[in-house]
Formats: structure tokens, C-alpha cells, sequence
């Protein structure tokens, strides 16, 4: 890992192991030695197995995608709400029958939910699948929280939630992060985004506006320029814009705009040689969004000793799950892009997020841990076994073909679609975060923009006030 200077980390959205990649040759997915389905849910005496099939996207009229809070993954697992028994996967149908219940008030068949069962093929996906084929695919990857987006993601900056379970955005958030270790031990850090970005809500990079990009063009041209900063970290769009569609692969939208997206990422590093020769991409999703995965999450270290809920736990969208923190969250895709590892090598050891920021903290000879949890994960440094950087890699990777977006005024456009939970709770947190240099805010509160380009303008808006208000 010595050749290794410059780590970049992409981290999309909501997808298991088995939602990407269960029907790969050569890996633990969804079909045993002879060809038997592993998992299969009962549905109202229906046997459905995990079968492939899955559609790119979600109509809007069938639902926001599967549920993934604390207690949703519970009835998922155990099929129970309370986490009770023994965890067989029983419970992604059921779950996902009651997220039809709620985002559609009854109008579904029972065809529509037997898509959380479906997964995607490799032709499907070629992007992520050519990254599987040329570099090394981590089958035993886990999200850290068996729940949604923002605690997981907090683990992967800070290697805690603070005892968070579930969504806080719009919580200020004190911890120590992987970019101050980073800064103290003589490296360069930075954020590219094309919207909205929980990690502005940490308080001690409040003063780092520097720090924090726009994905295009400055990814692109730091790449070219020679400035790639030794750690990167990547967020994707996550609200349409009425000519870029959300690309953070959160269901229902389309996941093919998030293949692009990989494909951008890698396409931009493997065409600096200099840069490419030095550097690792990891490619990860924050959960796994409410599909199925076979494997069980193992046991796992409270971080801090902290529980959920918290007394002061009373800020978030959704009543605070009770959470020790003691067990996994399901297994995610995640794969290690480099010139010095392996070709086409499935990692099997257990890896999670946090194994992301003990690898960078060896990389960089950083003593200090931010958690027991992140102190405990497996680094994934011994992947990179080349003797030499390999110079097989594709200079790009392949696309899926994509339909032609909707007029602008057409409501089938998605930047006309209304923003979903997430990314309502996302622009609450970048409002909380932008608050000072905005003090207007006291007298008249911001209210939610009712189209999706309408959040993303307004992200854009907030955050060039609050550059300018940090440099004044």
C-alpha cells in the first residue's frame, strides 16, 4: 500500500449485495451450489424466492421503495418488529407490503411487490460489473447500522453516530472526523458533491468551505491540474435537476444515472496516468435500502457505549428506534479499484465502512482511532498485492444506454417530481448548517421547495451565500 497516495470514496445509495450482485458467477449470491434460491418470503401463503428481473426503476404511483428504519430491517431479518427470535430474512416481503400500504393507500398488485425480491443481472449493470471484473469485489462488506442513511454515513466520516439510529440531518454534529486526521498528519482532504452533503453538519469543518466542491467540474479538473487531494470523499446528486436526473441510486429512481456516475468517477482517474498510478477508488453503498440479502449481519461493537435512543434524541423525523449498536447492518456492494490489486479477486474477508478509515489511517500512519468500532474493523491494505501497477484496467467503462428525459415543463420530468423524506431531511440539515450566515432564517423558516430542481437550486443558493459569508 506504500505506492497508494491518493484514496477516493464514492458512496451511493440503498442497494444489498444480492440487489447488484446475486446473480454474479463466482460469488455468495442468491442461488446455492445447485441452482436453489437461498432466500425465499412468504407472502399470504406465495412462496417468492430472490429471483433477477429487477426493473431500473420504480413507478412513483407504486411506492418510495422498500422501508429501511432500525425497525424495519428488524421485521426484514427477523420478521419482527422487536428483533425477536432468530434472523432468517424472512420479512423483506411483508416490509415491503406495508411500504406499498403506506406511500400508496392500497393501489398495488401483488406483482409490485414481488419486485423487492428481484435483482439485477451483470448485463444490467455494466459499469459496476466491469469494476468487478477487473479489480476486486468485496463480498462480506457491511454497512455499519441495520437502518438508514444518515447514521451509516456518519460512521464512514466519523466512525460513530453518537448514538443516533435513524435520520438527524438537521443535528449539529461535534465528532472528530477521518478529514482532521487526515489534515493533522500533513494531507489534503476534500468533499465533491452535486447538491446536498451531510458533511457540512460537522461542526469543526464548519470554517473548511475550501474543502468542499462541486463534483463538476472540480473533480475533473483537480484530476487534470495534479491536485487530487490525498483522501477524497464523493456524494452523488441526490435531488433532480430538470437536466440531471438524481444519480445516488436510491430507489425508485433510475438506477442507471448512478452507473454513469461510476463510470465518470473511474473514467477521470484512469485517464491521468500519473494519478491513476497512485491511487485507490472505493465504490460502496451507505446501505442496503430495504432489499434482500441472504447473509446475516454478525455481532458487532458499540463505538462509543452510547445506546439509541438518546435523552436528547428528539429531533429526527421518526420515533428513535432502541439500538445497542451491537450488530451489523446487511451486506452492501463494495469494491477496491487500483492498479496494484488483483484482477477479478473476490475479497471474502469481513469488511464494513469503518474498514474504510482504518485503511487510510495506516495509509497515512495515523495513530489515533475515532471509535472502538473503526479500531476494531479489518483494513482491507492487504489487497494490494501488485508488485508492480498493473496496466490491463480499461481506459473506460462501459454505460448503460438512458432514455431521453422529459421536456423541462413536462411533469414526467423528474426535476418536477416532489422531493422524497431523504432528501427533505438533507436540505433541512444544509439549512441548519448554513443557518449563521443566513439570519433571516429566524423570522421567516425556510419551507421545502415543492419540486426536486427547486431543492437542489436552493442548495446551490445557500451554500455560495454561506462561501461567501465564511471568507467575509
Amino acid at each position: 500500500m506504500a505506492n497508494i497516495e491518493h484514496f477516493v470514496v464514492l458512496m451511493l445509495e440503498n442497494r444489498s449485495f444480492d440487489h447488484i450482485f446475486g446473480l454474479r458467477d463466482g460469488v455468495n449470491g442468491i442461488h446455492d451450489a445447485g441452482g436453489i434460491p437461498v432466500l425465499v418470503n412468504v407472502d399470504g401463503g406465495r412462496e417468492i424466492p430472490v429471483q433477477g428481473g429487477a426493473p431500473f426503476s420504480i413507478p412513483t404511483k407504486h411506492g418510495r421503495g422498500p422501508f429501511h428504519n432500525v425497525v424495519d430491517v428488524n421485521e426484514q431479518l427477523f420478521g419482527d418488529k422487536d428483533a425477536q427470535g432468530k434472523a432468517t430474512g424472512s420479512g423483506f416481503v411483508s416490509s415491503y407490503r406495508e411500504a406499498l400500504e403506506h406511500d400508496t393507500r392500497g393501489d398495488f398488485t401483488d406483482q409490485d411487490v414481488d419486485v423487492v425480491m428481484k435483482v439485477f443481472s451483470p448485463a444490467d449493470l455494466p459499469a459496476i460489473n466491469a469494476l468487478a471484473d477487473h479489480f476486486v469485489l468485496c463480498e462480506q462488506w457491511f454497512c455499519e447500522v441495520p437502518g438508514p442513511t444518515h447514521p451509516n454515513r456518519l460512521y464512514v466520516h466519523a466512525g460513530t453516530s453518537e448514538g443516533f439510529a435513524h435520520n438527524v440531518f438537521k443535528r449539529p454534529f461535534d465528532s472528530l472526523t477521518i478529514y482532521e486526521l487526515v489534515e493533522r498528519a500533513g494531507k489534503t482532504w476534500a468533499v465533491y458533491d452535486f447538491d446536498l452533503n451531510e458533511v457540512k453538519n460537522f461542526t469543526r469543518l464548519a470554517d473548511k468551505t475550501e474543502n468542499f466542491r462541486r463534483f463538476k467540474p472540480r473533480f475533473a479538473q483537480d484530476i487534470e491540474n495534479g491536485a487530487l487531494p490525498n483522501y477524497s470523499f464523493i456524494l452523488p446528486r441526490f435531488s433532480s435537476t430538470h437536466y440531471a436526473p438524481q444519480n445516488d441510486q436510491h430507489a425508485p429512481a433510475d438506477i442507471r444515472w448512478g452507473e454513469h456516475l461510476i463510470a465518470d468517477v473511474y473514467d477521470a482517474l484512469r485517464a491521468n496516468d500519473e494519478t491513476w498510478g497512485k491511487c485507490a477508488l472505493i465504490v460502496t453503498y451507505d446501505e442496503h435500502g430495504g432489499f434482500p440479502d441472504h447473509v446475516i449481519p454478525p455481532a458487532a461493537s458499540n463505538p462509543d457505549g452510547i445506546d439509541s435512543p438518546r435523552p436528547d434524541d428528539n429531533d429526527g423525523n421518526h420515533q428513535p428506534p432502541e439500538f445497542a449498536f451491537d450488530r451489523l447492518g446487511l451486506r452492501v456492494p463494495a469494491l477496491i479499484v487500483s492498479p496494484w490489486v488483483e484482477k477479478g479477486k473476490v475479497c471474502q474477508d469481513q469488511l464494513q465502512h469503518t474498514s474504510i478509515l482504518k485503511t487510510v489511517r495506516e495509509a497515512f500512519n495515523i495513530d489515533r482511532s475515532l471509535s472502538r468500532r473503526e479500531e476494531l474493523a479489518v483494513s482491507f491494505a492487504h489487497l494490494f498485492t501488485e508488485a508492480a501497477a498493473r496496466t490491463d484496467a480499461p481506459q473506460k467503462l462501459p454505460r448503460p444506454t438512458m432514455s431521453q428525459l422529459a421536456p423541462a415543463v413536462h411533469h414526467a420530468n423528474p426535476g418536477n417530481h416532489v422531493p422524497d423524506d431523504l432528501q427533505t431531511e438533507m436540505l433541512d440539515g444544509l439549512i441548519q448548517a448554513t443557518r449563521l450566515s443566513h439570519p433571516e432564517d429566524e423570522d421567516t423558516p425556510v419551507e421545502t421547495p415543492p419540486s426536486q430542481a427547486e431543492v437542489s437550486a436552493l442548495a446551490h443558493q445557500r451554500w455560495a451565500r454561506h462561501e461567501k459569508w465564511v471568507k467575509s
